[in-house]
C-alpha cells in the first residue's frame, strides 16, 4: 500500500498550574466530576517536554503556540508548509497556552501530508518516524511523545506502520493515536490497531438534569472496543485555527484527532515529572489516573464499550 488515506481524524466547525480557560474540554478533564467552572488545575505544565505532531503542518505564529513550535520534517517539501488548520488545532489541544493540556511543552511540526492532495503515504509516515528518532537522539535531554491524529486504513493493520510505532517506542517515545471517526471497532483501524500505541477515543458533554448539570458520553462517530485505551473530549472543542483570511482565531473542532492531542498533552505532564518514564509506564499511568465509570455510550453499541476511562490531568502525584 503506497497511497494511504491518512484521513485527519478531526474536522473544523468554524465559529469562533491553576488558571482560567474558555475551554469546556480542558475544564472537564481537570476535574473528576462534570462540574464546569472555567478553572483549570494541572498536575504540571509540560515544561522541558517535546511533542512531535505528525500532521499537515502547524501555523507556528498562532498566539496559543507562538515561540514553542519548531519546524521539523517535511515529507513533501515542494508544496506549502502548512496544508490547513488541522495540525494547529491538534497542537493546541496538546500544548496550547490557554486551550491545551501542557501549555509549556514544545512542539515539533512533522509534516507528512501532501497539501495538493490532502493525503499522504505510508512511506511518508515511516520516513517521518525515522527523522523523529534521529531528532530525539540529537536532543537526549528532552523527553518526547509522538502524536498521530490520522487514519491510514479501516480494514487491516499495516506492517510498516506497526514497525514505525515499535521503532519510536524503542527510542523511548510513546505514540498516541486517534481511534478514528468511525462507529466501528478500533481494532480494525490503523494506526489504532498498531501494538504499543495509546489510543484515544472521543467523548462529549451532554446537558443533564441532575446535580452536576452535565454527563459524559462516547461521541456517536468515534471508534470503540478493546483497542481504545482512554476517551477524551472530541466534540465541538475550542482550539486554535485560522480563518479564510489567514487570521488566527479560536474554532470549534470535533474528532478523535483532538482527543489524541489532549492525551499527548497528558503524557507530557507525566514526562515533566519523570523524564525517563518509558512508554509502557506512561500508558499504565494515563489509564490508571483516568476517571472511571463516568462515561456512557450514546446508544446501545454493537459491542460493549469496554473502556469507560475518561482522561484526567488534574492535580495528583503521578
Amino acid at each position: 500500500m503506497t497511497d494511504a488515506a491518512l484521513i485527519p481524524s478531526g474536522t473544523p466547525e468554524v465559529g469562533v498550574a491553576r488558571g482560567h480557560t474558555p475551554s469546556a474540554a480542558l475544564d472537564r478533564i481537570t476535574k473528576r466530576e462534570p462540574l464546569l467552572d472555567g478553572t483549570v488545575q494541572r498536575a504540571a505544565t509540560g515544561r522541558g517536554v517535546t511533542i512531535y505532531v505528525f500532521d499537515g503542518g502547524i501555523q507556528m505564529e498562532h498566539p496559543e503556540l507562538r515561540g514553542r513550535v519548531r519546524r521539523g520534517f517535511d515529507a513533501f517539501p515542494g508544496g506549502p508548509r502548512v496544508c490547513n488548520s488541522h495540525g494547529t488545532a491538534v497542537a493546541g489541544a496538546a500544548a496550547g497556552a490557554t486551550l491545551g493540556v501542557a501549555p509549556e511543552a514544545d512542539v515539533v511540526d512533522v509534516k507528512m501530508i501532501n497539501c495538493s492532495r490532502q493525503r499522504g503515504t505510508v512511506q511518508a509516515i515511516v520516513a517521518a518516524s525515522e527523522w523523529a528518532v534521529q531528532d530525539h537522539r540529537d536532543h537526549p535531554e528532552r523527553p518526547a511523545v509522538v502524536n498521530w491524529s490520522f487514519v491510514v486504513d479501516t480494514v487491516r493493520s499495516i506492517p510498516e506502520i506497526d514497525s514505525a510505532v515499535a521503532r519510536l517506542r524503542a527510542e523511548g517515545m510513546l505514540v498516541v493515536a486517534s481511534a478514528g471517526n468511525f462507529d466501528v471497532n478500533a481494532c480494525a483501524v490503523s494506526p489504532a490497531n498498531a501494538p504499543g500505541t495509546l489510543v484515544a477515543g472521543a467523548s462529549t458533554l451532554l446537558r443533564d438534569g441532575g446535580r452536576a448539570g452535565w454527563r459524559d458520553v462516547r461521541t456517536p462517530s468515534t471508534a470503540w472496543g478493546p483497542c481504545v485505551d482512554v476517551y477524551a473530549p472530541g466534540d465541538s472543542v475550542l482550539l486554535p485555527g485560522y480563518d479564510e483570511l489567514g487570521v488566527p482565531v479560536r474554532m470549534t473542532w470535533s474528532g478523535t484527532s483532538m482527543s489524541a492531542g489532549y492525551v499527548s498533552g497528558a503524557a507530557a505532564l507525566l514526562l515533566q515529572h519523570d523524564p525517563r518514564m518509558p512508554p509502557a509506564r506512561l500508558v499504565e499511568l494515563i489509564k490508571q489516573r483516568a476517571t472511571v465509570n463516568v462515561l456512557a455510550d450514546h446508544a446501545p453499541a454493537p459491542m460493549p464499550l469496554l473502556s469507560t476511562r475518561l482522561l484526567y490531568v488534574g492535580p495528583a502525584s503521578p
